[in-house]
């Protein structure tokens, strides 16, 4: 008896599929529909009643660049975004230096202590954040690092997030390479630089990325560290159009956080395949 065998476009549309691409839909639609929301009152008319006539598209370009234009000219956004900036890329560059050495010698060597001292690491991640806040304030005040890029950056260079995630990427590297750099003379340092580090690219991206969206979007620390107005973060930058005494329009006020969250979107999207790699090959072994 001949059995029945489905072709390929009926294997495609089947009930199970089509449940993943409806919820697939559907999240897409939640997640982006705040972002489209931002972007479509940016580039209204001022005095547009957008909530009680909602539309989907914007309708002035002229309107949006004024806008921006605002936000620009009438605050220090700009300088905002410099400081930002140099806070992300100072905090992301000593964060990968310092967390791959680390993971470096605790996913490759072995040494006495060395599961004591990574679990002890590892026991940062179940503190939570607001219990080290005043010691390491302290800290900062006494070095003098309070309304600068140091006092900002450093105290999260060290990460324990960052040690782990990289740790269980270079367990997965091949000794092998390791051992033949060794016996072509590289020193230790050299086999971590030239052998260890661009094999695990994917690994220091997906960190990379990560960081700059937690440091971009960090409030509380340049809201504790920072009592200057010039060394104002993004985020710090855009609560002066959300508080209580500020009388901005709401347009003006969806431009600056529409600005405040462009930088962090692009970096994702441009860099998200990375992203899925590295999350993807941490967990691999061998």
């Amino acid at each position: 008896m001949a059995t029945k065998t489905l072709s390929p476009l009926r294997r495609r549309f089947t009930v199970g599929n089509i449940l993943k691409w409806i919820v697939a839909l559907f999240w897409f639609v939640v997640t982006i529909l705040p972002v489209w929301w931002m972007f479509n009152v940016v580039f209204t008319n001022p005095g547009t009643p957008i909530a009680i006539n909602p539309r989907l598209y914007p309708s002035s370009l002229s309107a949006g660049i004024s806008n921006i234009r605002i936000v620009v000219t009438e605050s220090q956004f700009l300088r905002s975004y410099l400081v930002s900036s140099a806070f992300a890329i100072v905090q992301i560059v000593g964060m990968l230096l310092v967390c791959s050495m680390a993971a470096y010698e605790f996913g490759l060597f072995m040494f006495p202590g060395k599961d004591f001292l990574f679990l002890i690491a590892l026991s940062a991640l179940m503190v939570p954040s607001v219990v080290t806040l005043i010691p390491t304030y302290r800290i900062v005040a006494s070095l003098h690092w309070l309304n600068s890029i140091q006092g900002l950056a450093v105290p999260g260079i060290a990460s324990a997030f960052g040690l782990f995630l990289l740790r269980q990427f270079m367990e997965s590297l091949p000794r092998e390479l390791m051992d033949a750099a060794e016996i072509d003379g590289a020193s230790h340092f050299g086999v971590y630089w030239y052998v260890a580090l661009p094999l695990s690219s994917n690994g220091l991206i997906t960190l990379g990325v990560l960081g700059f969206m937690f440091a971009w979007g960090n409030f509380i620390w340049p809201l504790v560290v920072n009592s200057k107005a010039q060394w104002y973060t993004v985020s710090l930058a855009v609560t002066k159009y959300l508080s209580v005494q500020s009388w901005s329009p709401v347009e003006v006020t969806m431009t600056a956080s529409l600005l405040a969250a462009l930088p962090p979107v692009i970096f994702y999207v441009v860099l998200q395949r990375f992203i899925v790699q590295g999350i993807a090959l941490t967990g691999l072994k061998g």
